[in-house]
């Protein structure tokens, strides 16, 4: 038999150092899109980078203020919070059974499940603009409600069945042997302890439905319009408001990225436990 030594100082430097280097290669981006937020145009359009200057709101006023963004993040808030709770309700009653119970055809039934979500989005977008448009909601929150439902239903229900069939059912058996209904077994001592899955996958439904762009393109209109459509009204054919887009771009992307950092812990966690009998 192989065993496997502990690893030299050597690589264990070389790890971490490439690590580091991975992190702000990707960082990077992020970093420079912030920066130039808080620069004048003339400090953005310089021909030699500005590292050092004295920052400017000016942007984040002409965006959140002037422009009216703060109403677009309003409504991604909105529709994204809306549809992540509808899809983990949904999913949870799909899920639950599927990792309880043995069905005729459970495989198939969840890879055909799994399989909805591979349906590319441009390829429904038309025929799905005609119905909402022909009942009235195009430019209203039930449509992208009702998409993003649909588009992020298939994962959760894949993801928490991996959760679920990770909770012994011993626990639940004792629980109804201590006159414990199985809804109150469920409640009290299934979904505690399923918590974990719950928030990566409600966190990854929510980024779905904050970073979505085609549907929300198409469906919307002013009133309904989502924070990534709205970063296009700074892109003109006669010019680029780069200021202006990187401060908009900046109120996007931090917020998610920031709520990502916070449950770090409860997302590896909860991806780990789903992929080992997802």
């Amino acid at each position: 038999m192989f065993t496997v030594g502990k690893p030299s100082p050597g690589v264990i430097v070389f790890t971490y150092a490439a690590g580091v280097l991975a992190l702000l290669l990707f960082m990077f981006p992020i970093f420079w899109m912030v920066l130039t937020s808080f620069k004048t145009t003339v400090q953005a359009f310089s021909s030699v980078p500005v590292l050092f200057f004295t920052p400017t709101l000016e942007n984040y006023r002409e965006v959140l203020v002037d422009r009216g963004f703060i109403g677009y993040i309003r409504n991604s808030l909105f529709i994204g919070l809306l549809s992540t709770l509808l899809t983990l309700a949904l999913a949870v009653t799909v899920a639950y059974p599927l990792a309880r119970y043995s069905l005729r055809g459970e495989r198939q039934i969840v890879s055909w499940i799994l399989s909805l979500r591979i349906i590319p989005p441009i390829v429904s977008v038309i025929p799905l603009y005609i119905i909402f448009s022909n009942i009235g909601l195009v430019d209203q929150y039930p449509a992208l409600v009702i998409m993003y439902t649909f588009m992020n239903l298939p994962l959760a229900v894949w993801m928490l069945r991996g959760f679920f069939a990770e909770i012994p059912r011993e626990l639940e058996e004792a629980a109804l042997v201590d006159g414990s209904t199985p809804l109150g077994s469920f409640f009290r001592i299934v979904l505690p302890l399923v918590a974990p899955g719950l928030v990566a996958t409600g966190m990854l439904a929510l980024i779905f439905c904050w970073n979505e762009f085609l549907f929300a393109n198409v469906l919307t209109a002013a009133r309904t319009r989502t924070a990534p459509v709205g970063l296009t009204e700074y892109a003109t054919p006669v010019s680029v408001l780069w200021t202006q887009i990187m401060a908009a771009g900046t109120v996007v992307v931090v917020p998610v990225l920031t709520v990502g950092v916070v449950i770090q812990r409860f997302l590896v966690r909860g991806l780990a436990l789903g992929a080992v009998k997802g």
